[in-house]
């Protein structure tokens, strides 16, 4: 019934849609954006916590980059622009000079009216102006922010309760999340700030966390200041070639950007996210001279890390990297900053309009041995004390093609190879093309490529794009992706193959309503949970997924939007045939004035289980992303309310004061069981509400 309820609404919103409202809003580059999220969240078992990517954003709606200076770093951190779209614009910008206006950017080759206007909010054509500053000029004048966000789950869990016996597990700190963070931005020139977090659960002021939050972390970053490009001290991020050996930046995967291929960004950034992991703490620098440029960091942090002795007891060892941050029970204090971790590398680079060439290294020592545990899909993994990576990458553009790659090697000489390309066939179609390979003995430490697999080893693959426009406001979009894996991975006790296929049509023809629909389905060898048998035979079951969303703008201030995912996934071996069917369904409501936003969900979800989770994003606070996975059958509904308020003016002509809150309320209701969780976070009860504050001022 409630399958059908859905169906309605969005076959409503469908029929509304067609009456004329005024309306103009660009919808398809947040449909993939969140398409891209919730493929993250769904690859990672997690919510994403690099928010620098909003960071980027944001700050360029209220500083839009100035084309006429861009470079190729600053509009690949835009997110948007393809590696083809940057060299056709630097191309164009070199033979015939500045632009004298932005609808001259319709000339550049790749550049269609639908992208254009999903770059106007960051973007604009300004004087032939020097942005050359003295760095003691950047101390002040620039934009300063604090913001404070704490969250909470309302009902008790079994980690709050008061425990059995003092030696019982249980949480030792408070239920509340705590997160602050101060930053100082002069025109991305300098920047330096100041962030710390409690999680859930952990202490505050007491025991472990005697000085306040269970994590600090502090950057300065300076930029073009001479010879030297890049300086960052204290937190920072690494990204070197395509990912092989190293990417520490947020990056998507297959999703709903086809073209995306190419992993594009800085070498060194600075570091102002929540994460406790996937990043460097000492000095990086890059130094630049004409067509050449180097950069070198080294680093030294304590990590925590699952810490065991070896069968002889003679030595510590650890068996995997504690990513998650948590710092709650008196096990997990224990783990806390147990091992060192000393980080070196960088690269050598040429670069000129249409060409550029790298060679990378990066090397990591730890104070304890790493060894995984002895298990046959473990065979190839990285086992002692350090681990070294060399690569060497590349990016060529000719007219409308772009080639790029990496070759890369870990210190036993294993191969890892990324070889891809991204072709424009004129203003309605593009192509993209990617090969790896990567050898099952290949390992590698923070690193994140455009691969199958959360991480790039045991690995072949092909994989192809198509991105045609046949009309105006008509988007199709697919792509097919044949992979192998030569050797065992967890949870698939043999060698196998997949495939992954991907078709999206996104229909929006005058930018007052717009239908999607996406159908991907996907083929990947899993063993066989039937608890009688000895050993896991391998199958390969089939799981498809169908999602259909529409919005409409009913007035100029309102909005809705509909949303249905449908997954079933397919398994047979031998005698044994089965099917079984997810859905997931929700309605928003948009409400925006100058001074206040306000958006209402609710959703349905009816899942046979956790094997069946759909991840799906939520519009949560700025900075903070909530991708949550639902299983089992129940409802969700949230509020989100944020309002700003103008406070003054710093100076005559100085930027204003202004003060934004944010609140969100929402709640899970299941109706088909009365525990909720497991472990210390299980809830007794069919209800999870969680409650989100956040404040932020700027000066």
């Amino acid at each position: 019934m409630s399958r059908f309820f859905f169906l309605r609404i969005m076959i409503l919103a469908f029929v509304l849609s067609f009456v004329k409202s005024g309306f103009s809003q660009d919808y398809q580059e947040g449909i993939s954006e969140t398409g891209q999220l919730e493929s993250l969240a769904e690859r990672r078992d997690a919510d994403p916590e690099d928010d620098s990517y909003e960071m980027d954003l944001e700050y360029r709606k209220h500083h839009p980059l100035d084309l006429n200076h861009a470079s190729a770093d600053e509009l690949a951190a835009l997110h948007l622009p393809t590696a083809l779209q940057v060299d056709n614009f630097l191309l164009y910008r070199k033979l015939l000079g500045n632009l004298l206006s932005i609808y001259e950017l319709q000339a550049v080759p790749g550049w269609d009216p639908a992208f254009i206007e999903e770059l106007l909010p960051y973007i604009k054509v300004g004087k032939d102006e020097s942005l050359y500053s003295a760095v003691r000029e950047r101390w002040k004048g620039g934009d300063a922010s604090l913001l404070i966000r704490e969250s909470q789950v309302l009902e008790k869990a079994a980690g709050y309760q008061k425990p059995a016996s003092p030696e019982a597990s249980h949480y030792l700190g408070s239920a509340q999340k705590i997160f602050f963070r101060y930053t100082y931005n002069y025109k991305q020139l300098l920047q330096y700030g100041l962030s710390g977090e409690k999680d859930a659960g952990e202490q505050f002021l007491r025991g472990a966390q005697r000085y306040g939050f269970d994590f600090y972390s502090f950057h300065f970053f300076l930029r073009n200041a001479g010879i030297i490009r890049n300086l960052a001290l204290g937190d920072f991020t690494v990204n070197l070639g395509q990912g092989l050996i190293q990417w520490q930046t947020i990056s998507f995967t297959k999703g709903g950007n086809v073209l995306g291929i190419k992993r594009q960004a800085a070498t060194l950034k600075p570091y102002r996210s929540a994460g406790e992991f996937n990043f460097h703490r000492g000095i990086g620098i890059s130094l630049q001279k004409r067509n050449w440029s180097s950069t070198l960091f080294l680093s030294s942090q304590k990590i925590s890390s699952n810490s065991t002795a070896d069968t002889a007891g003679r030595e510590d060892l650890f068996t995997s990297f504690e990513n998650g941050g948590y710092h709650r029970t008196a096990g997990e204090i224990a783990d806390r900053n147990n091992n060192n971790q000393f980080s070196a590398g960088g690269n050598i680079a040429y670069a000129k309009t249409g060409l550029d060439l790298s060679v990378n290294f990066t090397h990591f020592q730890f104070s304890k041995s790493f060894q995984k545990k002895d298990a046959p899909y473990n065979l190839y993994s990285f086992k002692g004390r350090s681990l070294t990576n060399f690569s060497f990458s590349y990016g060529y553009g000719f007219r409308n093609l772009h080639f790029f790659g990496e070759l890369a090697l870990d210190r036993m000489l294993h191969p890892a190879l990324l070889q891809g390309m991204l072709l424009s066939l004129g203003t309605s179609l593009d192509l993209s093309l990617l090969y790896r390979n990567i050898s099952p003995a290949y390992q590698s430490l923070y690193a994140d490529a455009y691969t199958e697999n959360s991480s790039p080893v045991n690995e072949k693959g092909l994989y192809m794009g198509l991105s045609l426009r046949p009309l105006s406001g008509l988007t199709l979009e697919m792509y097919y992706d044949l992979f192998v894996f030569p050797w065992l991975r967890w949870r698939a006790d043999a060698p196998g193959y997949g495939n992954d296929f991907f078709f999206r049509t996104f229909f929006q023809p005058d930018k007052k309503w717009f239908i999607s629909s996406d159908y991907k389905q996907e083929k990947k060898p899993a063993n066989q949970e039937i608890s009688e048998m000895a050993s896991h035979p391998v199958f390969s079951p089939v799981k498809s997924r169908w999602q259909l969303e529409t919005g409409y703008k009913i007035s100029p201030g309102m909005q809705i939007k509909a949303k249905m995912t449908y997954i079933w996934i397919r398994k047979e071996w031998e005698q044994i045939k089965t099917k079984r069917e997810a859905f997931l369904g929700f309605l928003d409501i948009f409400y925006h004035t100058p001074g206040i936003n306000a958006n209402l969900r609710i959703q349905h979800f009816l899942t046979p289980g956790y094997d069946f989770r759909i991840y799906i994003y939520e519009n949560d606070m700025l900075f903070n992303f909530s991708l949550p996975p639902y299983y089992n059958n129940g409802w969700r509904y949230y509020v989100n309310i944020n309002k700003g308020f103008p406070l003054s003016r710093k100076g005559k002509n100085g930027p204003p004061v202004s003060l934004r809150i944010w609140l969100k309320w929402g709640q899970t209701v299941y109706t088909d069981k009365e525990l909720i969780g497991s472990g210390l976070d299980q809830i007794y009860g069919n209800k999870k509400s969680d409650l989100k504050f956040q404040i932020r001022i700027n000066w």
